[in-house]
């Protein structure tokens, strides 16, 4: 049965038993948003992204389960990393989920786009302190990866993962 991505995603958060989901809202993840409005899981909404971080690092910290952090991409990124640099740091699992802009303007320096020493890149600015860095390119891929993001944040030694997911794939039915 095919179903939309974010639509998949909150289903797969209330399967592993996530209660809270610490975010900013933004464009880039309104789907995902949408998608939670009538099911269990609550999002904690925050007003700075650096909030929403280091709040889902308390709660992982204080119930002893992974944390999910959904954010924006550019400055929401950035603003987020030092609460997920904590995590690392303390070996806390937390999933981050990332809004990203619509694959078909990567490379195009669309609005708050991160280019680092290569385009699309934006993900790359947590590569140094996560366990894996995963960009979701194609919709058929993102219920493996967000498997897989899970095992390994919650594995050997706990931390931070990040998945980042171009808005328009939110959107997509696989």
């Amino acid at each position: 049965m095919k179903d939309l991505v974010s639509h998949q995603l909150v289903k797969y958060l209330e399967y592993r038993g996530i209660k809270h989901v610490f975010v900013l809202c933004g464009h880039t993840n309104t789907a995902v948003l949408s998608a939670m409005e009538k099911r269990s899981i609550k999002f904690v909404n925050t007003r700075h992204e650096q909030v929403a971080a280091h709040a889902a690092y308390c709660y992982a910290r204080a119930k002893q389960e992974t944390s999910v952090v959904l954010r924006h991409l550019g400055p929401g990124l950035t603003n987020a990393a030092t609460g997920v640099a904590n995590a690392a740091l303390d070996c806390i699992p937390m999933v981050v989920i990332a809004g990203d802009i619509p694959s078909h303007y990567y490379g195009k320096h669309p609005h708050q786009e991160v280019n680092l020493h290569s385009d699309a890149s934006q993900c790359e600015i947590y590569r140094p302190f996560c366990k894996r860095v995963w960009r979701v390119e194609s919709p058929e891929l993102f219920p493996e990866i967000i498997s897989k993001a899970f095992q390994l944040a919650e594995s050997g030694q706990p931390g931070p993962v990040l998945v980042d997911v171009p808005m328009d794939i939110f959107s997509k039915e696989v």
